[in-house]
């Protein structure tokens, strides 16, 4: 019993023999660059329209839009929105709030994203209890867009290993 092979052998032999991993690396990595500037771009656009990935944040308290003068969630100065941001690590990307971003109190932006994302309880002094309700903004923009990134990646791993 032996094994039948079907397809373009000889075109595969061909392409392998032209050692396609410098061409498949650079193809990759601009992949990668491409998917991490389309999630900045989307997760800043989702923020502005406060439904990040067709999501709508959870209403601000009255309290709140009181306080700080608007109804829009996580826009106050544009800090947090402008300081979303890319890093490519080879193959790789980092897409998000870089824990060495931080406002002029010294807090970081990260703390505040993650609070955001996942909301928190924050017990008071007085008995009384504090709570933000989540409003994710990178979760839902990366589940919108995940089959756009790979067809991506699968375009440029196609375009490396054609003739």
């Amino acid at each position: 019993m032996g094994v039948e092979r079907f397809g373009e052998w000889e075109k595969a032999k061909r392409l392998l023999a032209q050692q396609p991993g410098a061409r498949l690396a650079l193809a990759i990595r601009q992949a990668t660059l491409k998917a991490a500037i389309l999630l900045v771009r989307e997760i800043q656009r989702g923020i502005r329209s406060q439904a990040p990935g067709g999501q709508p944040f959870a209403k601000l308290a009255e309290s709140t839009i009181k306080q700080k003068g608007s109804s829009k969630a996580l826009i106050d100065t544009g800090f947090l929105i402008n300081s979303i941001t890319h890093r490519i690590l080879r193959d790789r990307a980092f897409i998000g709030l870089l824990k060495t971003t931080t406002y002029h109190d010294g807090e970081s932006v990260a703390n505040i994203g993650a609070v955001m994302e996942y909301g928190v309880t924050i017990p008071m002094p007085n008995g009384t209890m504090v709570i933000l309700p989540p409003r994710p903004f990178l979760h839902p923009v990366m589940a919108q867009y995940r089959h756009e990134i790979l067809d991506l990646y699968r375009a440029a791993i196609r375009s490396a290993l054609t003739e």
